[in-house]
Parts: C-alpha cells; structure tokens; sequence
C-alpha cells in the first residue's frame, strides 16, 4: 500500500486543484475506513520521519493485513493465575532435552567457547519457549506490532474494547484498559522499528516473518530488538535464522552472556538473568529447574 504523499501544513499557500480535494475527502470518508492505509497512515508517517525511507517503509507494508483487533483483544483476557509450566519437568521431556544437546553436540560445544553459557540453560529455554522449534506461532509479526502500535489513536482502542467480554470490560476498567494499551503501543513501535532495521542489519524481509501473538519469533522466541542486539551466526552462513538450531543456539547464548548469565555467581543472580528474559517467577523457577535435571543435579520425580 502507497504512502500518503499529500500533506499540507498550516498557513499553507499550496493551490490544489479540485479534483485532488475530491480525492483527499474521499481518502477519509467511512467508506474507506477499513483500509490498511487509513488505520497505519500515521504510523508509517512516524517511521519515515524517524528515519526509515519511503521505499523501506512501503516495501514493508505492502501485504500487511488489515489490523488484528480481535487477536489484541484476546491478549487482553483477564486469565485468573499463573501459567503452569511444571509439566516441562517430566522425565520424558528431560530425556528429550538430552537427546537435542546429544544431536547438536558440536554447536553447544563451539556456542559455550564463544560466549561461555552451558548447552543445559539453552536447552531448558528452547524446551519451554517452543519444544524445540515444534510451534513457533503463526501470527504475522509486522500486523500484530502495527495494530499493537496504533493503540495510541483511542478510535483504535475502542474497536478492541467493544470485543472483549463484559466479564473481561468489568474487571478491567476502561481507564486500566487504556493505559495499558498505550504502554503497549509504545513498546511495540519501538519493535516495529527494530523489525524494520532486521532488512539492514540481517537480511531479513519483515513481512516474512510469523510468531507469537505478541511478536515473538523463532526458538528462543526473540523480540526484534533481541534479535537485532543479539542475533549470531552459528551456521556461518552469513545469516541469522531463529528458526535453525545452529542460529538459535547462538543468538541465545549471546542474550545471556549479555545479560549476565556468565558473571551469575548465585542462584538469586541467576534467577534475574532468567527472569530478564520471561518475567514470570513460574518461567524462572521452571527453566532453572530443568536445567538441573539435564545435569543430573536435582533428584528426579
């Protein structure tokens, strides 16, 4: 979808002719209020004057669907307690743990002298993030950080607020609603930013990719902005793919040696590097506990 080109600001002396008004008004009516272009207009504006050129930004969002209001409002079900990973404990999925270390032995042996972080870690989290690359997700990442984005516009905000059950509306509160939508619209413009610069920096078309329905990709499940600060190569392609072991080994060693998974020296340093990456005490407690069992640390249920 184009990029709308015709702008005229205050105090403007720019003499248009009538047919372009005709075209402008039309640009706006309801009629057309379901178009991509209407609903990421601005936002493409924002990213062109922060930097991005026209051709990137329209390259970009060519096939974008339509914004993903019922997927957002979906994220924003009230869910009564934690999410429970205990399960990612059994034997069985210890066993399976071992057996990929076993099959990418030379990879986890080439990661850990680069970047120092043991192959047990990396397993537990791609154990639990996507059982080894088995689901990935299917959202379109560059739709759900656009719609995601453009919660800032209360219009938008108000399509979604009408999809979410009475039950969900009352617990709530619309103010709470808002302002989480808006925190959530800044946060992913910053990732849509990031997704955008992934074409320059490794290669990749933004529009190709899918995930979670929060924008998570690959294995280790990465924001574009981890995978812009932390990709690494383990193929020695000259690529990075997170959905490849090799790649997704390195990129996540990388993450936790830059957060400090080598200079952890207790278990409560541990446990923040971990939570940096999930915050969730249930996702922490379980990924070190994993990791443990893949040792051979702990005793086994």
């Amino acid at each position: 979808m184009l990029k709308q080109v015709v702008r005229a600001g205050i105090g403007s002396r720019i003499a248009f002719p009538p047919v372009l008004f005709i075209f402008i008004a039309l640009c706006f009516t309801p009629a057309g209020a379901h178009s991509a272009e209407d609903f990421y207009g601005s936002l493409k504006q924002k990213l062109v004057q922060e930097g991005f050129s026209h051709q990137e930004v329209a390259n970009a969002f060519q096939r974008v669907p339509p914004p993903m209001f019922r997927l957002v409002s979906q994220t924003m079900k009230i869910r009564e307690g934690q999410v429970n990973y205990d399960h990612f404990l059994a034997p069985s999925e210890i066993e399976t743990a071992r057996e990929f270390i076993a099959d990418h032995r030379d990879c986890f042996r080439r990661a850990e002298a680069a970047y120092g972080v043991e192959p047990e870690i990396i397993a537990a989290i791609f154990l639990v993030e996507t059982h080894f690359g088995a689901y990935t997700g299917k959202t379109p990442t560059l739709a759900i950080f656009s719609t995601f984005a453009i919660m800032n516009v209360k219009a938008n905000r108000d399509k979604v607020w009408k999809l979410l059950s009475p039950r969900d509306r009352k617990k709530w509160s619309r103010q709470a609603f808002d302002t989480k939508l808006i925190g959530r619209s800044g946060w992913a413009y910053r990732e849509l930013s990031a997704l955008l610069e992934l074409k320059n920096t490794h290669g990749i078309q933004p529009g190709s990719l899918k995930g979670s329905v929060m924008g998570a990709i690959g294995w280790p499940q990465f924001l574009p902005s981890s995978l812009v600060k932390f990709g690494a190569d383990g193929k020695g392609d000259g690529r990075i793919d997170l959905f490849t072991a090799e790649d997704a080994i390195f990129s996540t060693a990388n993450y936790l040696r830059g957060h400090g998974w080598c200079e952890a020296k207790f278990a409560s340093d541990r446990e923040a590097v971990i939570w940096d990456y999930n915050h969730s005490k249930a996702y922490v407690r379980v990924v070190l506990g994993i990791a443990e069992r893949i040792r051979g640390d702990a005793v086994r249920n």
